[in-house]
């Protein structure tokens, strides 16, 4: 029981605190977006969860830094990437479609901007929350409820154009690769 008080108890304490803290300040964080009203409403497990915290993406920045500099730098400025993907055939895509608004709206009141809207078969929303100045990204947010999947994603971080067009080069994507956002 002593070793328990003398080393176990204060190791665990020295090990939560700060991942508590961790969690309340990405939480705070401009770029962050709560999507836990939309994932109460799918009422079933995401088919893929993904969740990138700070720690495992800077082991991938340091991982490809020899082989890509830029987008490793680009991946250095995440401090969380978060993508759930639930079974439309087990959600409820009205209630979802709807229940987006709410967020959608909460969104453009908090500051972010609409880069995208697709109101097909498939409801798409796409918004991003801009520094003061506008010379960064804090954070994406992209609400898909589509016939076949509902996708939410979040990446925070503070993120320039220019490391969004190193990521184009790095994965070949066009409308990416070519943006220049050098400010002077």
């Amino acid at each position: 029981m002593k070793i328990i008080k003398q080393w176990i108890l204060p190791l665990v304490i020295i090990g939560v605190i700060p991942m508590a803290f961790a969690q309340e300040d990405i939480e705070s964080h401009p770029g962050f977006v709560d999507f836990s009203s939309l994932t109460a409403i799918a009422n079933s497990e995401p088919t893929v969860e993904i969740s990138l915290k700070a720690p495992l993406l800077n082991m991938v920045t340091n991982l490809i830094r020899a082989e890509d500099e830029q987008a490793a730098n680009f991946i250095s400025k995440l401090l969380r990437v978060t993508v759930n993907v639930f079974d439309s055939s087990a959600v409820d895509v009205d209630e979802i479609s709807d229940s987006m608004e709410g967020v959608a709206n909460s969104l453009e009141a908090e500051g972010w901007e609409r880069v995208v809207r697709v109101r097909e078969e498939d409801h798409v929303d796409i918004y991003a929350r801009l520094s003061s100045n506008g010379e960064f990204i804090h954070g994406l947010a992209i609400m898909v409820a589509g016939l076949e999947e509902t996708v939410l994603v979040n990446i925070v971080g503070d993120i320039s154009g220019n490391d969004l067009a190193a990521l184009g080069r790095r994965f070949d994507i066009d409308e990416l690769s070519d943006l220049n956002m050098d400010v002077d």
